[in-house]
């Protein structure tokens, strides 16, 4: 590990000034990769510029050139009484990939942690490569070739420039991101530009089992009935009359959050009265815009107007798939194989936390852990979201509609007892690896209330422990892992609520072994 230079030990001492009780954390480069603790900055108009001014002071803590020419502004994000800030590093023009610095301010401006994958030196001549290497046409008859894209394309293949950082080497990369029908696939794909070699190819979807009258959430809960099965009569019981807000009048269930225009044969009501029922594909088309367009404003009432708050497109009734977000087109696909997921409002909430996550961390689910995190979390959002229906009849099951049959009685669970990182598979078992950290997070749930004999007091559980893990995904990147996951929700307890039960919320993070 390089050792810090002396200037970086004396910016260090003058922003202990601030706060005694800085914690600063170093990368192998010898840069800070991360500090925790409370800054204050001169504030001035436009709080980005004041986040600039302070990075440039401190430049060589964290490796940026001193007018911060290697880095661009990406977003400013409002959270619940918080700011996030994202940058993008470039090298010769050129992004490099997943080396994001995040700056976060409580009201104030005082900056309470910064992210840092800044990476401080880049020994890459990007127009000598480039003059001699491989290009972009050969880069993406290299990732056409063995897809038989001839008659399966999708829509046109993009292509960028990349810097591909791999451990301690850096490759300038053309990256290629294709999709694919019949069946759908989605690859992000990475050519050394170099020699036209494969770097890394990233499987883009994450499959899953995926008003008016809908259910809420499932017949299953509704009816209080686990010995249902696919050829059961779902009474009228089972059917709940809902309001569906933000329709945008056209007669389409198309509105503020959700547009179901990918549906085939879609519903056209001019009356805008939307009565079906199950075994109709326009049921699911309801299902999905009242369901996805509720979790929306129940997101906003929690103090969040900034999360995905935009319209997402949705095709309700794929017949022979499987359910998936696709994080290039920003659009949720529900199967209709079996029991059509977008029947089971817990598939419906799940694919929309897809959504949520790559709304505030894109490329996270690219990951082992990350992809375990984004899985946990959609599992867990389903679960508590709908955790009072029928009075809690099995809340901790999720689809168990769309899982009738199965030995679990549902899709999976969120009362489970693995632990981290014996349990932990890898990437080839995300969905059963989400499992480690939807309990953990359903633990949270318990410890803050979730198992009162008061309603009042489960229902504050149940808003608290959401609005602590959304607040704590804006401290996340592309790169985190369990430990950050869960150093993320303490830090959004600390804003969100001073600290209150901290030890209660660390103990449910040890227990599950993140810390």
């Amino acid at each position: 590990m390089v050792q810090p230079a002396e200037e970086q030990i004396a910016l260090v001492e003058k922003l202990r000034f601030f706060d005694e009780n800085l914690k600063i954390w170093w990368s192998e480069e010898g840069v800070v990769s991360r500090i925790d603790g409370l800054i204050a900055i001169p504030l001035l108009e436009d709080i980005e510029e004041s986040v600039r001014n302070f990075l440039m002071e401190y430049s060589p803590l964290f490796g940026f050139k001193r007018d911060l020419s290697d880095l661009r502004f990406i977003v400013k994000v409002e959270g619940y009484n918080t700011f996030h800030i994202k940058y993008q590093q470039y090298h010769e023009g050129i992004p490099v990939l997943y080396a994001l610095t995040s700056v976060h301010l409580i009201e104030g401006s005082k900056i309470i942690n910064i992210n840092n994958n800044h990476h401080s030196a880049i020994p890459l001549d990007t127009k000598s490569i480039l003059s001699s290497g491989i290009s972009e046409e050969k880069a993406v008859e290299i990732v056409h070739l063995p897809l038989n894209i001839e008659t399966r394309l999708m829509r046109n293949t993009s292509v960028n420039l990349v810097i591909y950082p791999v451990a301690n080497r850096f490759y300038l990369a053309w990256e290629v991101r294709v999709s694919l029908k019949n069946p759908p696939e989605s690859h992000h794909v990475y050519i050394n530009v170099e020699n036209g070699a494969i770097i890394k190819k990233i499987d883009v979807f994450r499959r899953t089992y995926g008003k008016g009258r809908v259910f809420i959430p499932n017949p299953v809960v509704a009816l209080r009935h686990l010995n249902l099965t696919p050829e059961s009569d779902i009474t009228e019981d089972a059917y709940t009359t809902v309001v569906l807000k933000g329709l945008d009048s056209s007669g389409f269930l198309r509105g503020e959050y959700v547009d179901t225009a990918n549906t085939p044969s879609r519903a056209y009501e001019p009356s805008h009265l939307f009565y079906y029922k199950r075994g109709d594909s326009r049921f699911c088309e309801v299902m999905a815009y009242y369901h996805i367009d509720s979790c929306q404003r129940f997101i906003q009432e929690l103090g969040f107007k900034n999360i995905c708050n935009k319209q997402i497109k949705v095709n309700a009734y794929a017949e022979g798939v499987g359910s998936y977000f696709d994080c290039d087109t920003k659009e949720i696909t529900f199967g209709a194989t079996g029991i059509p997921d977008a029947e089971d409002a817990d598939i419906i909430i799940h694919e929309y936390a897809h959504a949520i996550m790559d709304d505030q961390v894109p490329f996270l689910s690219l990951t082992d852990e990350g992809g375990a995190m984004e899985q946990g979390f959609g599992d867990f959002l389903a679960a508590c979201y709908f955790a009072e229906e029928s009075a809690g009849f099995n809340r901790e099951a999720v689809g168990d509609w769309n899982g009738i049959g199965n030995i679990l009685r549902c899709i999976r669970r969120v009362d489970g007892q693995k632990y981290y990182p014996e349990n932990f598979l890898g990437v080839i078992s995300c969905d059963a690896d989400g499992e480690i950290w939807s309990s953990a997070l359903w633990d949270l749930y318990l410890t803050l209330g979730g198992n009162s004999e008061e309603k009042d007091n489960r229902i504050k559980a149940r808003e608290r422990s959401i609005r602590l893990v959304l607040e704590s995904h804006f401290f996340l990147n592309p790169l985190s892992k369990f430990i950050d996951g869960a150093e993320a929700i303490i830090t959004a307890n600390k804003i969100l609520y001073s600290g209150r039960d901290e030890e209660k919320i660390k103990g449910v993070l040890i227990k599950r072994g993140f810390l």
